[in-house]
């Protein structure tokens, strides 16, 4: 499946960019950029896909710029959100179970880009959802909740229509997925409209 690539690139990777650009310095996008860089170097690592920690530093390197050009000040502490937070947690459990047959496989038909494996980037999308579903949890903010609820779907959808592509979480993991999406979106939206705290 071409979603390894497409959702963390376009999605998790792409959203916060967009949100630089307009708003410099932004934390929590500069956050979830930091996020997708260390999953994608987690990725290589577990694969052993020395490419791809080429396009993982890239990443580190982008956001370590922005970061430095941006100068934004970490923002006050508001509490951890329990249930985004178990969320996360479920969604990094099933990122491993997912990835690991992901980013260890050795099969002939591998699918090569740019000398990058899709596997071990497709486990490196399991990983970067979750993590960005756990800044969710630590965040007000609509960018990590909306960008790992859609990447989570969208995956779901895919793997119901395409069930038997490599890749795949199937049809019964996908539903699990969209489920999981629908859950985030909600349950954050609902945090998001209650006044915020300070501890």
């Amino acid at each position: 499946m071409e979603s390894g690539w497409g959702l963390l690139f376009l999605v998790l990777v792409t959203a916060p960019l967009v949100v630089l650009c307009r708003r410099p310095g932004q934390r929590v996008a500069l956050e979830q950029l930091w996020l997708c860089a260390l999953a994608v170097l987690a990725g290589g690592l577990w694969g052993y896909a020395w490419p791809q920690l080429v396009t993982g530093l890239g990443l580190v390197l982008t956001a370590g710029l922005l970061e430095w050009l941006g100068r934004a000040p970490r923002p006050p502490w508001g509490g951890v959100d329990r249930v985004l937070a178990g969320l996360a947690l479920v969604a990094m459990v099933a990122a491993l179970v997912y990835g690991d047959p992901l980013a260890r496989s050795t099969t002939v038909t591998e699918d090569i880009t740019n000398g990058v494996s899709h596997y071990p980037m497709q486990a490196s999308l399991g990983l970067a959802v979750a993590a960005v579903a756990g800044l969710a949890a630590a965040r007000r903010s609509r960018l990590p909740l909306w960008s790992a609820a859609l990447c989570a779907a969208w995956l779901g959808l895919e793997s119901v229509v395409y069930p038997d592509l490599v890749g795949s979480l199937g049809v019964l993991g996908g539903c699990a997925a969209v489920a999981w999406a629908v859950v985030l979106g909600l349950s954050g939206e609902r945090r998001l409209r209650r006044p915020a705290t300070r501890h």
